[in-house]
């Protein structure tokens, strides 16, 4: 059985984690845009407004991080999450922009025709930004081995992507490099576009669905359903069970029903004692939960 990490350790350790894949995905971002401008590597740029998403993710995900450990507030009763979400809402239209701009390019170029430069260059840049993925990945696997954190493992994957996107770069380039041929770098750059698009397209969508306090995914509001009626004998049912996700954080809010119950202390601990096994379940959450008599409303 694996030991959990204290709270504090935890959190300075998935700080750490997110700061250096910020880090490494500016580093990419700033190297991709130089040599693509140079190359005329549609393949390149298009990686680099990849990396763009890559800083746009990990950015929001530091906040993220950031903001769970900051306390509400006089001003902030419910918390500073939505934050996250209106860094996203923005970030999402900014890299659309990009990625529309990609697909405009590449049909201009297709049109009025273009060349390569310093492809060799340009592929090199590519190997190298592959392996620092690469060990990204394996990094933050590593880390969100350690905290259990979604935020690190939601990281992790997207540099997986990235990886495996880097990759596609370098076959093209060297498909160029082998035939003489551009269009392979076209073609990649519209491929990569379309996948910047789609992971916008989540973003923004996450970001409009937090702001306007949608309720949770089926499936975890079946499970909190399924921790209220098995809590304890005397809760025979529910109503007016509300969920919403700000960030990280869910706050759940319903009416249990007691049965038999008479003394209001002995409703108050249990009460609590529901609160306490959804904290467990659901962390991050905040839960709020009323008591009714059977039958009450």
């Amino acid at each position: 059985m694996t030991t959990a990490l204290p709270r504090a350790d935890a959190h300075r350790r998935n700080v750490g984690a997110v700061v250096l894949s910020l880090t490494v995905a500016t580093l990419l971002l700033l190297v991709k845009a130089v040599v693509g401008l140079l190359t005329h590597s549609m393949g390149i740029l298009a990686s680099a407004v990849d990396s763009a998403l890559d800083v746009t993710a990990s950015a929001i995900n530091l906040v993220s991080i950031v903001v769970a450990a900051k306390p509400a507030d006089a001003n902030h009763p419910y918390g500073h999450g939505k934050a996250e979400n209106l860094a996203g809402l923005f970030q999402s239209l900014v890299i659309t922009a990009s990625g529309l701009w990609l697909v405009l390019e590449a049909l201009r170029r297709w049109i009025m025709g273009f060349t390569l430069d310093h492809v060799t260059l340009g592929l090199w840049v590519m190997v190298v930004s592959a392996i620092l993925s690469g060990w990204l990945t394996v990094r933050l696997k590593s880390v969100a081995g350690q905290t259990h954190s979604i935020v690190v493992g939601t990281e992790q994957t997207h540099y997986a992507t990235d990886f495996a996107t880097n990759l596609g770069v370098v076959a093209t380039l060297w498909l160029v490099q082998r035939t003489g041929s551009s269009v392979w770098d076209l073609l990649i750059s519209v491929v990569i576009a379309g996948w910047i698009l789609w992971l916008c397209r989540a973003i923004f969508l996450r970001a409009v669905n937090e702001l306007m306090d949608r309720d949770l995914p089926p499936e975890e509001r079946s499970r909190i359903e399924q921790v209220i009626l098995g809590h304890h004998p005397q809760i025979v049912s529910f109503h007016n069970l509300r969920t919403r996700r700000v960030g990280q954080q869910r706050f759940i809010d319903c009416h249990i029903e007691i049965r038999g119950e008479e003394s209001f202390q002995r409703a108050h601990d249990l009460t609590e004692s529901l609160i306490a096994e959804l904290r467990r379940e659901f962390e991050p959450v905040d839960v709020t939960v009323h008591a009714d008599p059977e039958g009450g409303i």
